[in-house]
């Protein structure tokens, strides 16, 4: 079996060269017959080493770092996740095909939600999470939702304003995030699309950072839908400090 390093070179500000380092590991070779699975999960990369210095190996492998693996029965690539008395990898995206969770969060992120027509007739009481907190010192800042409604048999009725508030507050009591919807505007007896933009209302740091984004109402409860929603949501996680 072999174990190789080839670079990937970019121009950057730094004329760093070195920028992407790509190690390739083959398990076929030499008489090995292992299976990727294996390769990835027996702890093989926890000694190997690479420096940046005169293109030597003499250091730890580095976080974001790609390896790609030949196994006996399939090929894959995997990425340096962490490094401490092992090395953790982690599937690599193919191209074309990265998650919001692997960009830059300070970019528009993209999430998609299924809402069950019981959720959407609970969520008075029970907010439905759309988007969870993103960790300490951040804020979630919502730039648009897509309430995609697919009608059923039975329209919504009763209900309230409807909005993407911040926690799961019950009753709709929670900061919004987005713009409003009056709820005569969900007791249609069609399929339709809702379009809510980011809110314009102060949002406190107690009750908007750290916090997820919910979908609720004010008012009471929806009754009677059976009509199942799609919410397509686009956003950004920035610091707070």
């Amino acid at each position: 079996m072999t174990f190789n390093i080839n670079y990937l070179g970019r121009v950057s500000s730094s004329a760093n060269i070195q920028a992407l380092k790509v190690w390739s590991y083959n398990a076929t070779a030499a008489g090995a017959n292992e299976a990727i699975a294996t390769v990835v999960a027996s702890g093989y990369f926890n000694n190997a080493q690479q420096s940046l210095a005169a293109n030597t190996l003499s250091g730890l492998l580095a976080v974001g770092d790609v390896i790609h693996v030949h196994g006996n029965d399939s090929n894959g690539m995997y990425v340096v996740t962490s490094i401490t008395t092992a090395v953790t990898v982690s599937t690599y995206a193919a191209i074309g095909s990265i998650s919001s969770a692997q960009v830059n969060p300070n970019l528009i992120q993209y999430a998609s939600v299924a809402i069950t027509a019981a959720q959407f007739n609970g969520m008075y009481a029970a907010p439905k999470l759309l988007v969870a907190a993103g960790g300490a010192n951040t804020l979630l800042v919502l730039d648009r939702v897509q309430l995609l409604l697919t009608y059923g048999a039975a329209a919504y009725a009763a209900g309230g304003v409807a909005a993407v508030q911040y926690d799961s507050t019950v009753n709709g009591a929670g900061i919004i995030a987005s713009t409003t919807m009056a709820a005569s505007l969900f007791q249609g007896t069609v399929s339709e699309t809702f379009n809510m933009n980011a809110g314009v209302v102060d949002q406190p740091f107690s009750t908007s950072v750290n916090k997820g984004l919910y979908l609720s109402n004010v008012t009471q409860a929806f009754t009677t839908g059976d009509s199942d929603l799609v919410a397509h949501i686009w956003y950004k996680k920035i610091p707070s400090v």
